[in-house]
C-alpha cells in the first residue's frame, strides 16, 4: 500500500489546504497571466500588473489594498459569466500539469479517514472555486468580489490574505460546529503565519529559509512533496 507523504493526529477533523505552491507547484497567478497571455492581448496586462505584486508578496510587505486591486483590476477587464468560463478552462490546465502528486494523495486519504479538506487562499474566489471543484476539495475559502448584474464592482473585505484567513477560517469553523483544535493548516508562506499559529497542526509546505527556520523552532511538520 501506498505511503502517505502525511498523516494527520486522530483528532483533527477539518484540514485547510492553501493554494500556490502548497498543492500547486507554481504561483497561479503567473500561470494565470501565462495561459490568458497566449489567449489575449489582456494577459500580458496581468503579467504586467503581477510583476510589483509578486515583489511585494515575497518580501512580506505587500498590503490588502494593493492586492485586492490586483485582483479587481484582472477582474474587471471580462464580465462575470467570461472569467468564471475563462477560470474553468485554466483549472482543468493546472490540475493536469501543476499539481503535486503527494499532495493529491494526501487529499484522498483525508477523505478516506473522513477529514473534511477545504481550500483556504488568497487567489481570487473565481479561479479558486475551480480549481477547488476540479481538485474534489470539500469547500473554498477565498478572496472574493462584490457583483453588480454581470459585471465585478470591488473586493469583499476581508480578503483571505494573513489576518483575514483567519477571519474567515473562524466563521467557517463555527458554521461547522468544529474547533481550531481540530484543524490542521498546509501552506508555504509565512504570510499565513496567523493561521498557522491559529491551527492545532500546522505544515510548513516547501517552506522558504524563514518559515522553514521558524519550523523547525517550534516543532511543526515539514513536507517537500513532489
Amino acid at each position: 500500500m501506498k505511503k502517505c507523504i502525511h498523516s494527520v493526529p486522530e483528532n483533527i477533523r477539518l484540514a485547510f489546504f492553501d493554494l500556490d505552491e502548497t498543492l500547486t507547484s507554481r504561483d497561479t497567478d503567473l500561470l494565470w497571466a501565462q495561459w490568458r497571455s497566449r489567449r489575449s492581448l489582456k494577459g500580458l496586462l496581468d503579467l504586467w500588473r503581477l510583476r510589483k505584486i509578486n515583489r511585494l508578496y515575497y518580501k512580506h510587505s505587500l498590503t490588502d489594498i494593493e492586492y485586492g486591486a490586483y485582483h479587481l483590476a484582472r477582474a474587471r477587464s471580462m464580465t462575470v459569466q467570461q472569467y468564471h468560463n475563462l477560470a474553468q478552462a485554466f483549472a482543468l490546465f493546472v490540475s493536469k500539469k501543476y499539481i503535486y502528486r503527494e499532495m493529491k494523495d494526501l487529499l484522498e486519504e483525508n477523505k478516506q479517514k473522513g477529514i473534511s479538506n477545504v481550500l483556504i487562499t488568497a487567489q481570487d474566489a473565481v479561479i479558486a472555486a475551480a480549481l477547488q471543484k476540479v481538485l474534489g476539495l470539500e469547500d473554498c475559502l477565498a478572496s472574493d468580489y462584490c457583483v453588480d448584474g454581470n459585471a465585478f464592482t470591488a473586493m469583499r473585505q476581508p480578503l483571505c490574505f494573513k489576518e483575514g484567513k483567519v477571519h474567515w477560517a473562524g466563521l467557517y469553523l463555527k458554521q461547522k460546529s468544529l474547533s481550531w483544535d481540530q484543524c490542521a493548516f498546509y501552506t508555504d508562506s509565512l504570510n499565513d503565519l496567523p493561521l498557522l499559529e491559529a491551527c492545532a497542526c500546522p505544515v510548513a509546505v516547501h517552506p522558504g529559509p524563514e518559515l522553514e527556520s521558524l519550523s523547525r523552532e517550534r516543532c511543526w511538520c515539514i513536507l517537500k512533496p513532489v
